[in-house]
């Protein structure tokens, strides 16, 4: 068995063994001695015989015989019912009865909170495969280290008709093996741990490489292993963190093996995850099958099952063998290029709301809910998955409605039938997982065309990303947090939760505890806008903040509600997903207890321990507030997994860019077959790619402008890495200025541009005599496409140029530039009224700054630089451009055209493009161009689109020539 060639060379690996390793016993043992899970009553009691005679005092059985007679056992067991899934869930299944070292889990979860790319983990384990496979994936959920990216090599089994056999085994030989082909294929072993240090060379081969090695001394039932810890020792951030998390301070995690194993049936109902980030993952096979099974079930109760494989298949995402049971309809405000497709935000939110309710109408309408207790698990989880998708649109709304209440100039439209129906998303879905779907209340709710207005209401991108809908997490730090509010006695009359983070925390708490705990009283919930954060997001707030202002980040609808508890005995709870310096806690607290009667008590889901680890060390971080140590009353249950708002700069953001940014097809269908408008001109500058472009046609533009401006080789490709290339660029000109990196897919997208669209190639230099139709060559684009020239050019130079472009020119001038008045003129007097145009740049891409000149006047006098008098009256219709709103950039070309200047349309790029960390290359089908650099903000644009709706045609518009 060939186990290296599954294995990316050039990485820094850990290598970690499983079995009295990472847990203090054998799971094979466990699994084949507890009768019903591999093995009958009677064949059990025959195995823990075997394993006697095999690893007892007095061995009198070869471990080659323990195996196979251990096989032969279990195909008596269970005669033709052995599968490598099967095996699996045996692994999945006793992982509920076993724990990690806490040791170990201090050291993953660092791993998993640094995310380095270059880190690889691979659990090396005589175990048989599929069965270590399972056995971790239970480990490290209930660890909360589902975001971890790990490869599991172990011993084989040979499945044939339903039985099992031992295949090849992974010994000391065989893990020898592994790890010299890691290093003789250049790559690096940063740690390998084993319990089988006495006769195991591979530990001197890892540390005569450079790499560090843990022999684990086995110690029985010991809860923690002295080996680990003296390994941790010696790495000072983990021995800080692990007395962080472990020690009698309310900052460290709860103990939440209890919640495991007090509710493993019901949190086995939400779907299966290995990303850290609550994404269901199922196997192709395993949904095929489950879906099938709904379908049929549709068909029987009369219901259209094809319509229902559609609508559900809508709401995942294929990943090659596997499917994500979140995609472009959950994860709203994601990047473009992470979805490739020209629809905004509000759009999705209206496919998703009608996708995923007539899908939980068909389910109830054919009797699925009502079978519920009988539905095979992998059923039960697209079910999740469906309602998972009904409670997040209902939450994303929420947000808007709480966010646009504590807005001065923004409609107040939250109340307490939009408040009702976001509750009864919730129930619908935490119920499926602690009893059965309660989902009347989430169906049939008036409320939604309500939420839909306000969304649609939004302008600019609506949504944020809530930094914790994992469900898992979520569900398991409500029933910790009821636990130990149970055993306080200090039971809340309500909760105040904070958007956008936290929002599914407070309705979580409040629907769980009214499951699981019908006796007590109901939690009422209320969420603030408030973050200590918030001058960051252009809320800023007083250093001693009074409640009054507190109250205002309150929406109006909770206030009474407020006062109420305020004016209690009872406790108000202060519950937010993560803490990173205490301060938003603390802040919120002492304003409260200042007004409050009642207690006032904080917890959260999630501790940021290393920023604590920092900042007690005295590292780079964020730095806690005065007293943070005494914030917290009630314990978390995890660790935080960074989910930062800037993309590309968290954990979160990292894992959905390593699950959804996988090769994507060309667009199924193109952009429309003409633009939908002629005149005025409307052009969006740098469009690369066959989805930008479908992204900008969609939104009116009638011209592009694509580049051919970049620096030389290997300036180029080097100031592209910030934008992750998936391949390095091919330089097939590499005397023109081409964006090597884009090029193919600038090509690709020549073959879909539409009839009717203005092609413009712009350049910031003169192209030598002949570069001209090298250029279009090289790019595929028409003969007929413009040149835009965006430099100063000389009257021989124009004179060249026309007789080399077919199509117009179009000369850029800086709007601020000293000379404008004299340049406009002379370009006025060469160029062609009917075919060439005059482009003003008020934008940093002016010709002179490009060119390295000083700024003539200041950023903000730009915008009304141009003097109008010196265009007024011209023969070359101008176009303006610039990076602004389009109701500014609109209200400018409204404006020159009142004073009398042949104004032809705009020109914009900045302003219609994602923030520059959310840029990013994506592999796509070669039919695509290989690799695209997406680059435009659907809903951005769609400002755009409803800004030219009320645009005035300007009197000149006719002269255009098109």
């Amino acid at each position: 068995m060939n186990v290296v060639s599954d294995v990316a060379p050039r990485q820094s690996w850990v290598v970690l063994d499983v079995d009295r390793t990472l847990i203090n016993t054998t799971a094979w043992y466990h699994a084949c001695a507890r009768p019903g899970l591999l093995l009958d009553a009677a064949h059990a009691a025959q195995f823990r015989d075997l394993n006697e005679q095999t690893f007892g005092r007095v061995p009198t059985l070869s471990e080659e015989e323990f195996r196979h007679r251990t096989m032969d056992l279990m195909n008596r067991s269970a005669p033709g019912g052995w599968s490598a899934q099967r095996m699996e869930d045996a692994g999945y299944e006793i992982a509920a009865t076993l724990r990690l070292y806490p040791e170990v889990v201090e050291y993953l979860r660092n791993l998993q909170y640094q995310q380095s790319p270059r880190l690889r983990l691979l659990f090396l384990s005589a175990g048989y495969q599929p069965f270590i496979s399972g056995l971790l994936r239970g480990l490290l959920r209930k660890a909360f280290l589902g975001g971890l990216s790990y490869q599991v090599v172990g011993s084989t089994i040979r499945f044939d008709s339903g039985r099992c056999e031992p295949g090849e085994v992974i010994d000391g030989a065989g893990k020898h093996a592994v790890v010299s082909g890691l290093l003789r294929a250049g790559d690096e072993i940063e740690l390998f741990a084993d319990d089988n240090y006495h006769r195991d060379p591979v530990f001197d081969l890892v540390e005569e490489s450079g790499g560090r090695t843990v022999r684990v001394v086995h110690e029985g039932r010991a809860a923690s292993s002295r080996s680990w810890r003296e390994f941790l020792s010696t790495m000072p951030e983990l021995k800080i963190q692990s007395m962080l998390t472990t020690g009698p301070w309310a900052y460290a995690l709860a103990d939440t093996e209890v919640i495991f194993t007090a509710y493993a049936q019901e949190l086995d109902n939400l779907p299966p995850t290995d990303n850290g980030i609550g994404v269901g993952v199922m196997w192709r096979g395993q949904f095929d099958n489950a879906l099938d099974g709904l379908c049929t079930l549709a068909a029987d109760g009369t219901e259209d099952p094809d319509l229902l494989r559609r609508l559900v298949l809508s709401l995942v995402h294929a990943d090659r063998d596997r499917i994500l049971l979140r995609g472009r309809l959950f994860h709203l405000c994601a990047p473009p290029y992470l979805f490739p497709e020209p629809t905004t935000q509000q759009e999705r939110w209206h496919e998703a709301r009608h996708n995923s309710l007539e899908c939980l109408r068909i389910l109830k309408a054919s009797g699925v809910l009502i079978r519920w207790a009988t539905l095979p698990r992998p059923m039960r989880w697209i079910v999740m998955s469906v309602l998972d998708h009904v409670r997040n649109t209902a939450t994303h709304a929420l947000d808007v409605l709480a966010r646009s209440s504590v807005t001065a100039s923004a409609p107040d439209l939250l109340d307490g039938v939009a408040e009702q129906l976001v509750e009864s998303c919730h129930l619908a879905y935490w119920s499926a997982v602690f009893s059965t779907p309660q989902v009347e209340g989430a169906m049939l709710h008036p409320a939604w065309e309500q939420l839909g207005d306000a969304v649609d209401a939004t302008p600019g991108t609506p949504f944020v990303m809530r930094e914790l809908d994992d469900s898992h997490v979520v569900a398991v730090s409500a029933l910790s947090l009821a636990r130990q509010l149970d055993d306080s006695g200090d039971w809340p009359a309500g909760l105040i939760d904070f958007q956008s983070g936290a929002l599914d925390l407070g309705l979580a708490f409040r629907v769980i505890a009214g499951l699981t705990r019908p006796g007590r009283p109901p939690v009422g919930v209320v969420h603030m806008a408030y973050s200590s954060k918030g001058a960051l997001r252009g809320l800023p707030d007083p250093v001693d903040m009074s409640f009054e202002h507190l109250l205002s980040r309150v929406p109006r609808h909770f206030h009474d509600r407020l006062s109420v508890w305020l004016d209690g005995t009872a406790c108000v709870l202060l519950y937010d997903n993560n803490v990173t310096t205490f301060a938003t806690l603390a802040n919120v607290k002492r304003a409260l207890s200042g007004r409050a009667a009642a207690p006032v008590r904080a917890t959260v889901a999630c501790v940021n321990y290393d920023n604590i680890v920092r900042w007690l060390r005295g590292m780079p971080g964020e730095a806690l507030c005065r007293g943070w140590e005494d914030v917290l009353d009630l314990l978390p249950v995890a660790d935080y997994v960074a989910a930062y708002a800037t993309w590309g700069t968290s954990a979160k953001t990292l894992a959905m860019d390593r699950m959804y940014a996988l090769p994507a097809p060309a667009p199924a269908a193109g952009p429309p077959a003409e633009p939908a408008r002629r005149d005025p001109l409307f052009k969006v500058c740098r469009v690369h790619n066959v989805f930008d472009l479908a992204a900008v046609v969609r939104a009116g533009a009638n011209a592009i402008g694509v580049h051919a401006v970049s620096p030389r080789e290997p300036t180029y490709s080097r100031s592209q890495e910030r934008h992750a290339p998936t391949a390095t660029a091919a330089v097939r000109w590499p005397d023109l200025p081409l964006a090597h990196l884009e090029t193919d897919g600038i090509r690709a997208m020549a073959k879909a541009i539409p009839a009717g669209l203005r092609v413009v190639v712009v350049v910031e230099n003169v192209p030598p005599s002949g570069d001209w139709q090298r250029i279009l060559m090289a790019l595929g684009l028409p003969e007929a496409s413009d040149l835009q020239l965006q430099c100063r050019v000389t009257r021989q130079e124009l004179a060249r140029l026309r007789s080399e472009v077919a199509g117009g020119l179009i000369c850029a001038i800086g709007a601020d530039q000293p000379d404008f008045a004299e340049y406009f003129r002379f370009l006025d007097t060469l160029l062609e009224p009917a075919a060439d145009h005059v482009l003003v740049d008020h934008s940093k891409h002016q010709p002179d700054l490009i060119a390295g000149a000083p700024p003539h006047v200041t950023l903000e006098q730009r915008c009304d630089s141009a003097p109008q008098a010196a265009m007024s009256g011209n023969r070359v219709p101008v176009l303006v451009a610039d990076d602004v709103a389009p109701e500014v950039l609109l209200d400018r070309c409204r404006r020159l055209t009142a004073a009398g200047v042949r104004v032809a349309g705009c020109d914009t790029q900045n302003s219609v493009e994602a923030d520059p960390a959310a840029q990013r290359f994506r592999p796509v089908a070669a039919s695509a161009g290989g690799q695209i650099l997406i680059r435009k903000s659907p809903d951005r644009l769609a400002r755009w689109a409803e800004a030219l709706k009320q645009l005035e045609e300007p009197p000149s518009r006719r002269t255009v020539n098109q």
